[in-house]
């Protein structure tokens, strides 16, 4: 189908007999397609529909980084193939790199893999110390973080073996690097609760559960403090982690757990006593208090002060003593088992109580007395005698008097009347 169009030049009063496909593709030797009802120096490719029929490679950053915001993958193809020892560098005002953004927006796997054969930096990092690992972990996304670590084909062409080799190494290598916080790819897992993206982690043999974060912390503290009982037994069970990590000034996973708990209502507190009893049995142990200190703001509203708002903080208190908190902690696990009938539980939490407390503290007589008692009833006279009778020292040489001391008396005087 043709159309009558009139000619542009000045000079001359003749109409032109051109198709409209032929004034399309009789562009200048740039490929700067121009439409007929717009001036001669716009460029018809900038227009939107002009962007459909063809887009002029690149290495603008502004416009590399608004075709992937768009979905452009022509566009983003067309100047990669060009341009890609420029694009590969390119950062944008966070300090990503394309292949960050490329993560970040769960673009299709083969764009990420392309990228990586076109020789980009696996390891960089942004402004937030992200390499595009992170980013995979942080949303659980395993089969993008399968596409970010996994080998290149042996035969794939035309990347020699010693380059995928070079590649499949740096992939690992971000693996390891840690982010503004001090996490590793391994650790924002843990912290995410990721664990489809842990599970690979740990089948490629990485296991960064005992590496401390900037502030000293360790992946089983965010397991506690998530309150996630699966992440903390695999942590332990699998992956070997020390139940006492971290920085010793710094509340121990023991610490956390007990903080967690206060901050539920009573009834919901079920899960925190089945992950300390866990952890427990692993021997953790305490070492600091937190507490949530809690002040009033005080604001003026028609010229009269009044509280309008209540500003609460995390305190440590670093004078507690560690061994105390960790007794008392194993005794209110025995209580637990005690009161649903466990008797051999409980006395084996209040043994590992008298373990932690000094022995010559009212505590540590305590916790005697209630294994004393369990040997009774188990018919253990003699080892229940020389409980309650060291535990009648400790508490006499405190105390003098009191109906602790009455109660270890008669105890006593109830084994030595059945012993013949």
């Amino acid at each position: 189908m043709s159309k009558r169009l009139k000619c542009d030049d000045e000079n001359s009063n003749t109409d032109c007999q051109m198709s409209v496909d032929e004034k399309i593709l009789s562009s200048d030797i740039n490929n700067r397609i121009q439409a007929t009802t717009i001036p001669p120096s716009y460029p018809y490719h900038t227009s939107v529909c002009g962007s459909l029929l063809y887009t002029a490679p690149t290495n603008t950053p502004s416009d590399i980084f608004s075709y992937l915001r768009h979905g452009n993958f022509d566009a983003f193809r067309r100047s990669l193939d060009i341009y890609h020892n420029d694009i590969i560098q390119m950062k944008n005002d966070h300090g990503q790199t394309v292949h960050h953004v490329l993560v970040i927006h769960a673009y299709p796997y083969v764009w990420i893999r392309l990228l990586m054969m076109r020789g980009c930096d696996t390891c960089a990092q942004d402004m937030d110390g992200y390499t595009a690992a992170h980013y995979a972990v942080e949303r659980d996304d395993v089969e993008m973080l399968k596409a970010l670590t996994l080998r290149f084909h042996s035969q794939a062409k035309p990347i020699p073996e010693e380059r995928i080799t070079a590649i499949h190494q740096q992939c690992l290598n971000a693996l390891s690097l840690k982010n503004k916080q001090g996490l590793t790819v391994f650790m924002l897992a843990c912290h995410h609760e990721s664990v489809k993206c842990l599970n690979y982690l740990i089948e490629l043999n990485i296991n960064d559960s005992n590496l401390e974060d900037k502030f000293g912390d360790t992946c089983l503290h965010y397991a506690v403090a998530r309150r996630n009982e699966t992440l903390v037994e695999k942590l332990i069970n699998t992956c070997k982690a020390n139940v006492n990590g971290g920085n010793g000034m710094r509340p121990s996973i023991l610490d956390v757990l007990q903080y967690n708990r206060e901050q539920q209502k009573p009834f919901d507190r079920n899960k925190d006593d089945q992950i300390e009893q866990f952890i427990l049995s692993h021997n953790a142990k305490n070492r600091c208090t937190i507490r949530r200190i809690t002040n009033k703001r005080k604001g003026s509203i028609d010229n009269d002060e009044s509280i309008i708002s209540n500003l609460a903080c995390i305190s440590l208190d670093l004078t507690t003593n560690g061994q105390i908190e960790t007794a008392r902690s194993h005794a209110r696990m025995a209580a637990t088992l005690q009161a649903k009938g466990d008797l051999d539980g409980a006395q084996e939490s209040y043994k590992q109580a008298m373990t932690c407390a000094p022995d010559n503290t009212i505590d540590w007589a305590t916790y005697a007395f209630h294994v004393a008692i369990v040997h009774m009833v188990h018919g253990e006279r003699q080892s229940a005698l020389d409980l309650l009778q060291k535990a009648l020292h400790i508490r006499q040489h405190i105390e003098k008097q009191s109906q602790e001391i009455d109660q270890i008396q008669r105890a006593i005087n109830n084994i030595q009347q059945q012993t013949p």
